[in-house]
């Protein structure tokens, strides 16, 4: 008798701890996670994603979109968005452009970037906020790895408002004729991009990301 309420005791416990599982995996359904500050805080305080992380493709792959957006104008004002800790803005600068400024608004990778790179320039905002990328019509250029992904990725409304706001923010500091690129992970956002820039066009490529799974990305670029 004392085995069977042990085993009854084991197997109401196990439910018990099925039903919390099931729970939080509802709770997290929308995955709005993805577009908090404070998940990406603790994420690179703990380590998570190490010294560097690429979202959407190695820097390698993606290089020559990048260099065919930039036009290889080595003075353009260049933003870009979402930095986290990725090489992207180190290897601009290698090549050359020196008017890069890296903007996250997770204030821990900003401050880890600032200490390992100091030559490059940093800024914790959020890019969401009206008037936080300072002046309109200031850039030339914005490159987005993943960035507004992000937020429409979230599905929900809250971080799909954000994602919208994002677009409207870069689109107002980005100069006429200003060019923003977009690497996607299916080009969620394209509809938004669209509605916003005069002209945009996209292409999909095949490559490893840093966690080496094998990923179709969508190349967007838009043209204010």
């Amino acid at each position: 008798m004392h085995c069977l309420d042990e085993t009854c005791h084991g197997l109401r416990e196990a439910l018990a701890t099925l039903r919390r599982r099931i729970n939080l995996l509802r709770g997290d359904s929308s995955r709005s996670w993805l577009g908090r500050k404070e998940y990406w805080d603790a994420a690179y305080a703990s380590g998570r994603y190490k010294d560097s992380y690429e979202w959407n493709q190695t820097c390698e792959t993606i290089w020559p979109y990048v260099l065919n957006t930039l036009e290889s104008r080595l003075d353009a004002k260049i933003l870009h968005v979402g930095c986290g800790n990725s090489r992207l803005g180190r290897m601009l600068h290698d090549d050359g452009y020196i008017n890069v400024l890296n903007v996250d608004y997770s204030r821990v990778v900003i401050k880890m970037m600032q200490q390992s790179q100091p030559e490059l320039q940093f800024l914790c905002v959020d890019c969401a906020e009206s008037g936080a990328l300072g002046e309109a019509d200031h850039f030339d250029f914005c490159v987005d790895k993943g960035a507004i992904d992000s937020l429409f990725e979230s599905n929900c409304d809250s971080m799909w408002q954000q994602g919208c706001a994002m677009i409207q923010e870069i689109h107002r500091v980005l100069k006429p004729g200003g060019k923003y690129l977009v690497i996607s992970n299916g080009g969620i956002g394209s509809d938004v991009l669209k509605a916003t820039f005069g002209h945009m066009q996209s292409e999909e490529i095949e490559g490893y990301a840093c966690d080496l799974y094998y990923k179709l990305i969508t190349i967007i670029v838009c043209t204010k």
